[in-house]
C-alpha cells in the first residue's frame, strides 16, 4: 500500500504539532504496512478548505492511485460538507487514530467533531461572558487562556488513553467506560462521555 501524507497545523511556531502528526502516521505505517512515497506539509487554519498543499496532496493521491494518509480528521478539514465530498471523490482516506473506519463513520466522526466545536466556542463564550459581567476587561489572552488549560488537560490524560487504546479499546465509547472505570474525572468532574474523549484527542495534537 502506497500513501501520500498530509500534516498540518495553524500557525508557524507549532512544530510539535507537526512532530506528533508525523509520529502519529509512522506508527500507523509501523503497524500496518506500506510506505509513504510523498509527504505534503501546511501551516494554515482548517477553516480553510482552498488549502495550497492539501489541494496538491489530493490532486497527486488521484493521479497515482494513492490513499491520502493524516493523523485526524480534522487536520484534513472541520467541515462535514468538505470531507463528505471528499469521501464521495475517488480518492480513499484513511485516519491513523481511526484505522478501521469506514466511509460511514469517517462521516458520523466529522459530525461529532464539528458539533464538540460548536460546544467548546459557546461554553468558551459563556465563560467570558461571566467574567465581562463581573467588571473583567476581555482580551485576546483570555481566549488564549481558555485553550492553553483545554489542552494541557489533554496532554495529561492522553497517556491514560493511550495505555487504554494499547489494550485493544478503539471505540471512543469504550475508551470513555474505561476511563470512568479507573476512577478518573472528566475536566467538568464529571464521568466521561464519547464527546470528551474526542475532545482530548483533538486537542492533543495542535491545531
Amino acid at each position: 500500500m502506497q500513501y501520500i501524507s498530509y500534516i498540518r497545523t495553524s500557525t508557524k511556531t507549532q512544530h510539535n504539532g507537526l512532530d506528533a502528526q508525523r509520529y502519529a502516521i509512522k506508527r500507523y505505517i509501523d503497524m500496518s504496512g506500506g510506505e509513504i512515497i510523498k509527504e505534503y506539509m501546511e501551516q494554515e487554519s482548517g477553516a480553510k478548505d482552498n488549502r495550497t498543499e492539501l489541494s496538491r496532496a489530493l490532486a497527486q493521491c488521484k493521479k497515482m492511485k494513492v490513499t491520502l494518509l493524516v493523523a485526524k480528521l480534522d487536520r484534513v478539514s472541520r467541515k462535514v460538507s468538505f470531507i463528505a465530498t471528499l469521501m464521495e471523490s475517488n480518492i480513499t482516506l484513511r485516519v491513523c487514530d481511526m484505522p478501521h473506519a469506514d466511509t460511514f463513520q469517517l462521516h458520523l466522526f466529522a459530525c461529532l467533531a464539528e458539533e464538540e466545536r460548536r460546544w467548546i466556542s459557546e461554553r468558551t463564550k459563556a465563560a467570558l461572558a461571566v467574567k465581562k459581567s463581573q467588571g473583567v476587561v476581555l482580551g485576546r489572552g483570555d481566549k488564549v487562556q481558555v485553550a492553553k488549560d483545554a489542552r494541557t488537560f489533554a496532554l495529561t490524560i492522553l497517556p491514560q488513553i493511550d495505555a487504554i487504546r494499547a489494550s485493544g479499546v478503539k471505540s471512543l465509547r469504550g475508551i470513555a467506560k474505561a476511563l470512568n472505570a479507573k476512577g478518573i474525572k472528566a475536566r467538568s468532574g464529571g464521568v466521561w462521555e464519547s464527546k470528551q474523549v474526542s475532545r482530548i484527542l483533538n486537542n492533543s495534537v495542535a491545531t
